[in-house]
């Protein structure tokens, strides 16, 4: 089977482009996969060997941002931004005549049901009651060549009852665990082993109940006061982003048990 696009996502520090072999030392980058195993690719060398995308690829790596805080406490007001400050005027001549756009077809949008499908199953390795009978049906279904209308019709079904509920499995929540996820494996392998239990229960919990509470946010907010020290860019975490989400009551006596 021929290399395929994935989908965009955190790089680890010594990712490589499988083409060209080249360090790829950009925080985030492209995945492909041959159906089996998965492998990186630059830019360049992915439009050369697989052609353009068809279609807008999964960015997992924008999901870490919406659980991060709009501002952080003592922040000092952001500089003015290349957007926010006014273009100069142009000058005569050549260099200030503008070059047209060039017109491209905007790539179509992602489908919000295979997205859900693909999170669950591609990115949420580790949570528990990540799988269910009819998602499993739908994925495979999915992965033969094209999801099935009737088991299409039925996911669609499940995630609007679930946004309806505001349970965990809405697919906003299920973003907010994966962005939060990310930022705890980050610390985990940032903390030396005998320190980090409380980070390791914490991404156990999330894992668990797919929520975590305002306290709990709190707590890793202050631990990475100590993080922020060695890894500058480390967030704070926004405390409200499970705020009015539902636990489902199967959720709370398996956790017990």
């Amino acid at each position: 089977m021929s290399w395929q696009y994935a989908r965009v996502d955190h790089l680890q520090p010594t990712a490589s482009c499988l083409f060209c072999g080249r360090p790829l030392k950009s925080l985030k980058g492209i995945v492909i996969t041959d159906g089996d195993q998965e492998a990186n690719a630059g830019p360049n060398c992915a439009k050369k060997h697989l052609g353009a995308p068809e279609e807008r690829l999964l960015d997992v790596a924008r999901l870490a941002m919406l659980v991060v805080s709009d501002g952080d406490p003592g922040d000092d007001p952001a500089p003015a931004t290349p957007a926010s400050i006014p273009n100069p005027s142009p000058k005569p001549g050549i260099e200030g005549v503008a070059k047209p756009p060039v017109e491209r077809s905007p790539l179509p949008p992602l489908d919000a049901v295979v997205q859900y499908l693909r999170l669950r199953y591609e990115v949420m390795g580790g949570f528990r009651f990540q799988k269910s009978a009819l998602l499993t049906e739908a994925y495979e279904s999915l992965r033969s060549g094209e999801l099935d209308e009737v088991l299409r019709k039925r996911v669609a079904a499940t995630m609007r009852s679930a946004a309806e509920n505001k349970t965990v499995f809405s697919e906003r929540n299920i973003k907010r665990c994966i962005g939060l996820n990310h930022w705890l494996q980050e610390a985990i392998q940032s903390t030396p082993k005998e320190r980090a239990s409380f980070l390791q229960a914490m991404a156990s919990t999330l894992q668990c109940r797919w929520c975590l509470s305002r306290g709990q946010l709190e707590a890793i907010n202050k631990w990475g006061d100590n993080l922020r020290r060695r890894i500058h860019d480390f967030p704070h975490l926004d405390t409200s982003v499970f705020d009015g989400v539902v636990i489902p009551d199967f959720m709370v006596r398996k956790g017990k048990s």
